[in-house]
């Protein structure tokens, strides 16, 4: 517990009067000096006695770039206190906040605008409360820090028809079967040209549409600097991939989430990519692999290989998110 200056002038006065009061014998100078004392133990009093103030903050739900968040945090407390709210709000926030001072108990509301992808953290929150008179302060820290997390931008794939020859490889009618040698009539589009070159012959992507392909497994990986970019494709490749009714799994670099669909399954792929950092994955067999370094992001699908820009059209600008999805 501190004086305030307030206190300290009004304790000097004291101090003054009662020496004038020796000195003088101005015994008038009485009724400044006993007042003063009643206030300064009154307000010390209160301080002493008062318990500490409870917070009740609500958890702010996770979100894409682009969206808001109103931050809401309840302080109760039994006495009557007046305080001044501070809370710390991590880099990369952006944030309409500033220290307010309020009598308790009292609502503090602010916005946080959601910008890059992460794991943030709102407080340690402190309140330094001050009694009625204003004499004195306390001050209360509350150490516990509130996550909020920002998913990657995710982007609808609008181009995957021609990045892939015609053929959508993500699209459940049809999969990929094996290479055949090229016969007259069948289309370029179809050429494997990367195998073509090995073989110094034509060869084509045959796709048998009997072939069950509801499930698929989708490997990222990034080098350093580069998580961001692999994450934004991985995001948006696995919501395609869930809306047109697959299974999926994900190995990203440091771990993997078990083959599932569904909306449960979008989430915990956003919320896993939201914290992915860069780095390789063990060998695996995945149908998608992802790949994002100094060249750009990359996806490879049946060994044909194309920029993530490809699929998308072009990048768009960023816009409200849309069922998880960029429009």
């Amino acid at each position: 517990m501190r004086p305030t200056r307030r206190a300290i002038v009004l304790a000097f006065v004291c101090v003054l009067a009662v020496w004038l009061a020796a000195t003088f014998g101005a015994r008038s100078l009485n009724a400044v000096v006993v007042p003063g004392v009643v206030a300064l133990a009154a307000g010390a009093i209160q301080l002493r006695l008062a318990d500490r103030p409870t917070i009740d903050r609500r958890q702010p739900t996770a979100g894409f770039p682009g969206e808001s968040r109103t931050i809401r945090v309840d302080i109760d407390a039994d006495d009557a206190l007046t305080a001044r709210i501070e809370e710390v709000v991590d880099d990369g926030l952006r944030t309409d906040f500033s220290p307010a001072k309020r009598a308790l108990p009292a609502t503090l509301e602010y916005d946080i605008e959601l910008a890059e992808r992460g794991e943030y953290r709102l407080g340690p929150l402190t309140l330094t409360v001050t009694d009625v008179l204003g004499l004195f302060t306390k001050t209360f820290t509350y150490a516990k820090r509130t996550p909020l997390l920002i998913y990657p931008e995710c982007y609808r794939l609008t181009g995957v028809d021609s990045a892939f020859g015609g053929h959508d490889p993500f699209d459940d009618r049809e999969a990929f079967d094996e290479l055949r040698e090229y016969v007259p009539g069948d289309s370029l589009r179809d050429v494997h040209w990367k195998s073509s070159a090995k073989r110094d012959d034509l060869v084509v992507m045959e796709f048998d549409s009997a072939a069950d392909a509801s499930e698929v497994t989708v490997a990222v990986e990034a080098v350093a600097g580069y998580d961001d970019a692999m994450a934004t494709a991985a995001a948006s490749i696995v919501t395609h991939l869930l809306d047109a009714g697959f299974a999926v799994e994900l190995v990203y670099p440091g771990g993997r989430i078990e083959q599932a669909g569904g909306d449960p399954q979008r989430e915990r792929v956003l919320r896993t990519l939201a914290r992915a950092g860069p780095g390789r994955v063990e060998s695996t067999d995945a149908a998608i692999h992802v790949l994002a370094d100094a060249g750009g992001t990359h996806v490879t699908v049946a060994d044909r290989e194309t920029p993530f820009d490809r699929l998308t059209g072009a990048r768009p600008t960023p816009a409200a998110a849309d069922g998880g999805r960029r429009s």
